[in-house]
């Protein structure tokens, strides 16, 4: 599943219209500099509290936070690539990317997965036995291990001769296609969908205490929101690959290389040509997978009061006062007074008159 590889280096090398050298280089670095500092914050609410650090539930958070942190460790790769319109950073850097983008992929998508199923058991079936950090921790294993196995089959496939490209000719990237989608974007999300269901109709069905339904409606909205910019940013990367699977000649912008035709005399040597539509379609699709890391610690943030207590209680005292909220007058009711006013208090007798 490695779209910028794919995407970005078969793009900014074909003779395009729009400006890659522009665009693509400040969405990537605004994305790097709000997704670090956004991940930086939920990491120190998480971990900077003793309670909150061994929920199962922040161990699963802290993993896809860990998961978007190296997705971005790939844009620096990005801004140079389409700053100076080819690949400079040499054959290793170019594997490494490939793998990376396959492994954060899917360590993001089997860590909302393994939050659906966590958020269902804690609200479906509270009866059964809770489950624990240890358990929470052999799963965040498990997610890695499967992750790195799904990845590695695709650094052999990395041709690297002067640019970054994908050594596999058209039966052998529609095989490798088609189980990255069903086990990287299809299977997961009916999972998070099933499991959401479950929760979304027990919370109507039953009611516990206002505290209660009030934290697992915004447990069970994060976990909505990630999965939705999830499934949102990875969509266009497979429509482009499919249809350059089905239809390979349609363009060069979006697909691993195939073995072209040969050239006619009338051809010559003239140039690839890229529709409108199809580069629009091919830089809104790597815009969407580099913005896609930023968006669960503003969600998090969102959706939880509590952890926006925690972190405006780390900021100084005077940032403190500059996001403080102004105080709320309220109308003051004067206390009614008493209809028999009490009696005067005894005067003291001079010890004269006695």
């Amino acid at each position: 599943m490695p779209a910028i590889v794919n995407l970005l280096f078969n793009t900014v090398l074909t003779n395009t219209t729009i400006s890659f050298t522009l665009v693509l280089p400040l969405v990537s670095g605004l994305s790097l500099l709000a997704g670090l500092g956004g991940h930086l914050l939920l990491w120190l609410v998480l971990v900077g509290n003793p309670r909150r650090r061994c929920r199962p539930s922040s161990v699963l958070l802290l993993n896809l936070s860990l998961a978007d942190l190296g997705a971005l460790l790939t844009l620096p790769c990005v801004l140079l690539s389409a700053a100076s319109q080819g690949w400079r950073l040499g054959g290793r850097t170019c594997v490494l990317l490939g793998f990376m983008t396959s492994l954060t992929a899917g360590a993001d998508v089997f860590s909302l997965a393994a939050l659906a199923v966590l958020r269902y058991r804690i609200v479906v079936q509270p009866a059964r036995t809770p489950t624990s950090t240890t358990h929470v921790a052999i799963t965040v294993v498990v997610i890695w291990l499967v992750s790195v196995a799904m990845a590695l089959p695709k650094v052999t496939y990395i041709q690297f001769d002067t640019g970054c490209t994908w050594s596999v000719d058209r039966g052998e990237w529609l095989g490798f296609l088609v189980p990255a989608f069903l086990f990287y974007y299809v299977a997961p999300l009916l999972c998070i969908t099933i499991h959401c269901g479950f929760i979304i109709s027990h919370l109507h069905c039953s009611r516990g205490t206002p505290a209660a339904d009030r934290r697992n409606r915004k447990a069970a909205a994060l976990l909505i929101g990630s999965t939705l910019v999830f499934a949102v940013s990875w969509l266009p990367y497979y429509a482009l690959e499919f249809v350059n699977v089905v239809s390979p000649y349609v363009s060069s912008a979006a697909s691993p290389v195939y073995p072209a035709p040969a050239p006619t005399p009338a051809d010559g040597d003239a140039e690839t040509k890229v529709s409108l539509l199809w580069e629009v379609a091919a830089l809104s699709a790597i815009l969407l997978v580099c913005l896609a890391p930023c968006w669960n610690p503003p969600l998090y943030f969102l959706l939880s009061r509590p952890a926006v207590r925690e972190l405006r209680a780390m900021l100084p005292s005077s940032a403190r006062r500059c996001l403080g909220r102004k105080p709320v007058r309220r109308w003051r009711i004067a206390p009614v007074p008493p209809l028999h006013p009490p009696p005067p208090p005894p005067q003291p007798q001079n010890a004269e008159s006695q």
